[in-house]
């Protein structure tokens, strides 16, 4: 056998090309490769399921005996901010009962009917862990009854009715009377009905602060429906004819006229404050 007899069977054996299929070989991207690559994952969100499933599990277990356990048991309400309540009477109202536990109570639900009693303006109730229940109140401050058809409502000192005067529920009855302002006005004009009480208001106030305010306190404010007010003051039921505002300057008047008056032992009965011409008289009838 000569010398190229024997390179021949030499140059059939090629080495195979680089994409050819090869028996045993597993490519990367064959579906073998991708059968693993799906098993792993799989494994990997059982793994994640099996933690998640604990750790809900271990959180309502804990859950669980917070709601049951004696130490978050309601023990003591603390109450700020009330004047006219207390604790015992709103755990009543809010439908709190001592002993029961804390974080199972709603106190969104107790906020409501905390809010329910037309003497509050606002309610906050808070926990405070282990066993104590913050509540902060703001409540109304009445400072005037109005009269609407005969019957009287409460009047906040931002000029909004906000209760039916009740005498058996203690409510104040020591409070200077605003009429002239009808029921039918207030369903048909809210809005403007309350400004003309809130005009009513802006007289006390004003009145208030004179001196003639404690030795004739103010009794009543009539809103006449063009406008004009009419204060009476004192036992005797002094009327201060005071026409439109501004109010400062003629009460101011009214102030010193009735102490002159008071220095000499007498009482008017009307004092006129109402002159547009003369804006700067007063005239007084006496009794």
């Amino acid at each position: 056998m000569n010398a190229r007899t024997r390179a021949a069977p030499a140059a059939l054996l090629e080495a195979p090309a680089e994409n050819a299929y090869v028996p045993g070989r597993r490519d990367a991207g064959g579906e073998p490769g991708r059968a693993a690559a799906v098993l792993a994952a799989l494994k990997l969100l059982c793994g994640v399921c099996i933690v998640v499933l604990a750790s809900l599990a271990v959180a309502w277990g804990a859950w669980r005996y917070a709601l049951t356990t004696p130490r978050f048991a309601l023990e003591r309400i603390e109450l700020e901010g009330a004047r006219r309540t207390s604790s015992e009477a709103l755990a009543r109202q809010a439908g709190i009962t001592l002993g029961q536990n804390i974080l199972a109570l709603d106190t969104e639900t107790a906020q409501k009917r905390i809010l329910d009693d037309p003497w509050v303006r606002e309610a906050r109730v808070v926990r405070k862990l282990p066993g104590t229940l913050r509540v902060e109140l703001a409540e109304r401050e009445a400072v005037a009854l109005a009269v609407f058809d005969d019957r009287l409502y409460l009047v906040s000192r931002t000029g909004e009715p906000f209760k039916s005067f009740d005498p058996e529920q203690s409510d104040p009855h020591d409070l200077p009377l605003i009429t002239g302002v009808s029921g039918a006005e207030l369903g048909r004009d809210r809005a403007a009905a309350l400004e003309r009480l809130a005009v009513a208001l802006d007289v006390l106030r004003q009145y208030e602060r004179l001196p003639a305010s404690r030795v004739h306190p103010a009794e009543e404010v009539h809103l006449g429906e063009d406008g004009q007010v009419v204060l009476s003051v004192g036992k005797q039921g002094v009327a201060l004819h005071l026409g439109a505002g501004p109010w400062a300057r003629k009460l101011a008047m009214a102030d010193r006229v009735l102490s002159d008056l008071s220095h000499a032992g007498r009482v008017p009965g009307i004092l006129f404050l109402d002159n547009r011409a003369h804006p700067e008289r007063v005239v007084v009838r006496m009794r």
